[in-house]
């Protein structure tokens, strides 16, 4: 779980160091994808942005980078909202963990009064997916 709960601490911490807000898309006509940051509309003004966050090259046909910048554009808000997400369901595991080992007697979890027909324990499963010993 070590390795789990650094990897999300890496993952939020390139998220909160990523170029902040809303990322759009913009095409050229001829291939080129730009990924841009806070891009709106302005009237009077027109199209203005923050800054470039990236820019992807393909052949006009190609729908390939399209989906790509696509991609690369919603995680700006896509992978804090999992992250946080992640989180979460990590708080609602630890409320229903329990670190007592499940003791089964037939189809039934006596240490956590939990009967099951396939033998698994939800209390013992969560402690195990939040990193105790199976």
């Amino acid at each position: 779980m070590t390795n789990v709960r650094s990897r999300i601490k890496e993952i939020r911490d390139r998220a909160n160091t990523a170029t902040p807000g809303h990322w759009g898309v913009y095409y050229d006509g001829n291939g080129t994808y730009t990924i841009e940051s806070q891009p709106r509309l302005i009237p009077g003004v027109g199209n203005v942005r923050e800054g470039v966050v990236a820019l992807l090259h393909g052949d006009h046909e190609d729908a390939q980078p399209y989906k790509d910048s696509d991609f690369i554009a919603r995680a700006r808000e896509d992978v804090p909202f999992l992250l946080d997400r992640v989180a979460e369901l990590e708080r609602v595991l630890a409320r229903a963990a329990s670190p007592e080992p499940c003791r089964w007697e037939g189809r039934v979890c006596v240490t956590h009064s939990w009967g099951s027909d396939t033998g698994s324990c939800p209390h013992g499963e969560a402690h195990q997916l939040l990193g105790g010993a199976a």
